[in-house]
């Protein structure tokens, strides 16, 4: 029943039908929020995989779990079915980049062909970078035993950078889509007299 109990641990946050029972169970303060909740869920997997926790606490604590088995189980499942739906989104952007690389490099404007993919590649490449390197961090900091306080405020950071950084790319992405649009609908403004063309030679 281990696996259940950690399972169930995990997600505790989303189940708050349970808090108060789990958290009397062990004596702890009942969560008045998610964060709490969360902190409560941190504390009992500790005890729980350390071995710190008696045989009557593992039987009652497993009866709690059991008994939201199945509401667990579609938590699990929509936890996968949105990560699955990331995978795909993420798959779909780094396809739209290669497209969009595609056609600049067919056009015959010299500008555009070097500098627009250029652009969106070294942002999507600074992007793959961050969802990378962001979880690894403040796992380390949670091993190393960095304060709460100190971790949110990492946490808050890191959700300002992330949304500034898919906010840029997807602003881009759209920019140059509708500026591609325009001068394809338009052969007045290829070659020598497109959007981005005039934009680029301006700022060169």
């Amino acid at each position: 029943m281990a696996p259940l109990l950690l399972a169930g641990l995990s997600l505790l946050p989303k189940i708050p039908a349970i808090w108060a029972s789990v958290a009397g169970l062990f004596g702890k303060k009942v969560p008045d929020s998610i964060e709490a909740a969360g902190k409560l869920a941190e504390e009992l997997t500790a005890v729980v995989t350390s071995g710190n926790i008696s045989p009557e606490a593992k039987v009652e604590l497993e009866k709690i779990m059991a008994s939201h088995e199945e509401e667990m189980a579609k938590i699990a499942l929509e936890e996968k079915r949105l990560a699955l739906e990331g995978t795909k989104l993420e798959y779909k952007d780094v396809q739209g980049v290669r497209d969009l690389e595609i056609a600049a490099y067919q056009t015959g404007d010299e500008y555009i062909a070097r500098t627009r993919p250029k652009l969106l590649r070294d942002m999507w490449t600074a992007i793959r970078i961050f969802i990378f390197y962001v979880p690894l961090c403040v796992i380390a900091g949670h091993t190393i035993g960095l304060s709460a306080s100190v971790l949110l405020a990492f946490i808050g950071v890191v959700e300002w950078i992330g949304g500034w950084l898919f906010g840029t790319f997807g602003a881009a992405y759209l920019g140059y889509s509708a500026a591609r649009s325009v001068d394809k609908k338009n052969p007045n403004f290829k070659n020598g007299s497109g959007i981005i063309n005039k934009v680029v030679k301006n700022l060169s």
